[in-house]
């Protein structure tokens, strides 16, 4: 049985909240566990320290209303979907047992999020294999893999799979992603391709994936396998 709803990675402190913090705000409405995991710390950002992130990152959580947020403390600009780091995430997905997996963006700008998306999704299929069923502490561990893995859409524009109505959590979504004051409220870089300019990108692309499905904001996601449903009058 899972413990957990979602369980949700990112490369960096922020990922989750800029691509994929409307879902999650829903589903803690309705009841569900959620938790986040920050491969990095984001240590080679061109704002803000690492103590300032980390803060940030424990406000955005509490603004959300999270289960819990882990730091696997990976390098910034250097993941590697290598054995150990996969060990790593392997560990948390057994730990959480979640059902479903929300990770970076196969295809986007930084190389990161590229790597961590494979990282975290051969992870979530070895996890569900009898082996290594152990924790670095000698502790036992039970096999687990998730039901689904989906990878939000961040800073490239791709198609979606499909997308998600978030129009009542937007506002939400958007304090979240102010509560990282280093990178978008206090950062001095007005240029046009620069960070600040994300925010207006966010809510412009959240608002072309709502207009597909007459809502004022959506966000997407990519699916590695087919996405199913059990009643097709339920889609919109």
């Amino acid at each position: 049985m899972y413990k957990t709803d979602i369980m949700a990675f990112g490369a960096h402190p922020d990922d989750i909240e800029c691509a994929a913090s409307g879902v999650l705000i829903h589903t803690i409405k309705q009841g569900g566990k959620v938790v986040l995991v920050d491969l990095t710390k984001g240590e080679m950002g061109s704002h803000g320290t690492v103590e300032q992130r980390a803060m940030e990152a424990e406000r955005a959580a509490t603004i959300l209303g999270v289960k819990a947020r882990e730091q696997l403390n990976l390098q910034d600009g250097k993941i590697i979907n290598n054995l150990s780091n996969r060990e790593r995430v392997i560990e948390l997905i057994r730990e959480h047992r979640p059902k479903v997996v929300l990770a970076n963006a196969f295809t986007d700008r930084h190389p990161d999020h590229r790597e961590a998306a494979r990282l975290v999704s051969d992870a979530c299929f070895l996890s569900g294999l009898k082996m290594n069923q152990t924790k670095y502490d000698g502790r036992p561990q039970r096999h687990w893999r998730p039901t689904a893995v989906y990878h939000y859409i961040q800073d490239y524009f791709v198609q979606p799979g499909f997308v998600v109505d978030i129009s009542k959590h937007f506002a939400i979504k958007m304090k979240a992603i102010k509560a990282y004051q280093s990178q978008f409220v206090t950062a001095s870089d007005n240029n046009p391709n620069g960070i600040i300019a994300l925010l207006k990108q966010i809510e412009a692309t959240n608002q072309i994936f709502g207009r597909a499905i007459n809502v004022r904001y959506a966000e997407g996601f990519v699916s590695e396998r087919y996405v199913g449903v059990s009643d097709i009058a339920l889609l919109v």
